[in-house]
């Protein structure tokens, strides 16, 4: 009995160290991500091939735009999701409600919550993906380029004067960056007092009064684009705003500055040149 118990075991060692690794190339992951920041940081990781599903608004990098569509954050197509048999959902803590997450939930599917609403939550859920995927080492990485980014432009702009300015992301109605997003504080590392802030929401609704009366001196408005000639029809009606006259309105495009995420640096910087292009030109840096 003894030896038919040792030979059982020693059976049941084989077929686990046999198994072994099929058991581990079964592990790889297969991702969906439901928000553009979470497909960029899975990509910006080293984990692009591991995302097998992604959101409607997700467009960087190129690679993503190959990949199956399961919704939004806020309308995840839950059949799509689940027909991708995915091992982890990573998706905004905005959802954490919504009707599909709780379901993905109930079922048994590991789902990973993150935020982007400030330079600190973007870190955070940098390290937060880093570590579910098993790339915390990638993750810590990624971290300190924005954070070396975010210092080398601050240095820069150490002895400029702050100014008045207001980021728009629509005309009709006017839509602003307000407080509480990653956009302002963006803004503020710029060194530039956002006019909008005084409404005390996220993304308040300006009237033109209100524009003229808080007189920024510098304007960037996504409703522009990348194109500077688009915005004569809108604004040469205000000349009396310091930013129209001056010739200080710029328009933007949406990637990568709507898009938060790792490049956030890059959209510091766009920012940062736009509002006081003199720290670049005084010291010669492009």
């Amino acid at each position: 009995m003894a030896f038919s118990r040792l030979a059982a075991a020693a059976a049941l060692c084989l077929c686990v160290l046999a198994f072994a690794p099929a058991a581990n190339a079964a592990a790889s992951m297969r991702i969906v991500s439901l928000a553009p920041s979470v497909t960029e940081t899975l990509f910006a990781l080293g984990a692009g091939a591991e995302v097998v599903g992604v959101s409607q608004y997700c467009d960087y990098p190129p690679q993503a735009l190959a990949l199956p569509r399961v919704g939004s954050f806020l309308t995840p197509n839950l059949e799509a999701i689940i027909a991708l048999r995915p091992t982890l959902v990573v998706g905004l803590e905005l959802s954490s409600d919504v009707r599909q997450i709780r379901a993905l939930n109930s079922m048994g599917y590991p789902v990973l919550l993150v935020s982007d609403d400030s330079l600190q939550e973007i870190e955070t859920s940098i390290e937060k993906v880093g570590a579910r995927i098993n790339r915390p080492d990638d993750a810590d990485r990624l971290v300190a380029e924005i954070e070396a980014q975010i210092a080398a432009i601050q240095q820069r702009l150490a002895s400029v004067k702050p100014v008045r300015a207001l980021m728009l992301v629509g005309h009709q109605p006017i839509v602003a960056v307000g407080t509480g997003t990653y956009l302002d504080e963006l803004m503020r590392i710029a060194r530039a007092d956002n006019i909008a802030a005084a409404a005390g929401e996220q993304w308040p609704h300006l009237s033109m009064e209100f524009i003229i009366a808080t007189r920024p001196e510098v304007i960037l408005d996504g409703a522009m684009g990348s194109d500077a000639a688009s915005s004569d029809d809108f604004w040469e009606k205000y000349p009396t705003i310091p930013a129209v006259r001056d010739h200080r309105v710029y328009g933007y495009a949406e990637d990568p500055m709507l898009h938060a995420g790792p490049r956030v640096g890059q959209s510091l910087e766009i920012i940062a040149r736009k509002i006081h292009p003199e720290a670049w030109q005084r010291g010669g840096g492009e």
